[in-house]
C-alpha cells in the first residue's frame, strides 16, 4: 500500500508547479472532487479542466501542517497562500479528506473544505 502523505503531497507539488500535464494521472479515471462553490467534478477530464480553465488562482503554494489517515482514507490540513488570476493575495485554511486506492495509489476522491467561503 502506498504511503498516503506522500500521495497527498504530490499532489499538492504538482498543483504549485502547475504541471498539468501531470495532474490528471494521479486520479483514477472515475475520481469525483468536491470544492466549495463548485458543482462536483467527475472524471479526469473534469478535474483537469477545473485546474486549467475555473480555478481562480493564478499560483500559490499549500503548506500541510498535518494529516490522518487509515485504510484507504486521509485527511489533511493546512494553508494555502498565492495569488488569484486578477492579482488579488489568497490566503486560506483548508481541509481535504481523500479516499487512495489500496493496490495503485490514485486518489478516487477529494473533498476540500475551507473555513469561510473562499478561492
Amino acid at each position: 500500500m502506498p504511503d498516503q502523505r506522500l500521495v497527498i503531497e504530490r499532489l499538492l507539488l504538482v498543483i504549485d508547479a502547475q504541471d498539468w500535464a501531470a495532474l490528471p494521472g494521479l486520479f483514477t479515471e472515475t475520481a469525483r472532487y468536491e470544492r466549495p462553490g463548485y458543482a462536483p467534478l467527475h472524471g479526469r477530464a473534469a478535474i483537469d479542466h477545473f485546474y486549467r480553465e475555473v480555478r481562480i488562482v493564478a499560483g500559490g503554494a499549500h503548506r500541510l501542517y498535518g494529516c490522518v489517515s487509515g485504510t484507504y482514507e486521509v485527511c489533511c490540513w493546512g494553508e494555502f497562500t498565492g495569488v488569484s488570476r486578477t492579482g488579488e493575495p489568497l490566503s486560506e485554511l483548508f481541509c481535504d479528506w481523500f479516499e487512495i486506492e489500496t493496490d495503485g495509489g490514485l486518489i478516487v476522491s477529494r473533498r476540500t473544505f475551507f473555513y469561510r467561503p473562499a478561492i
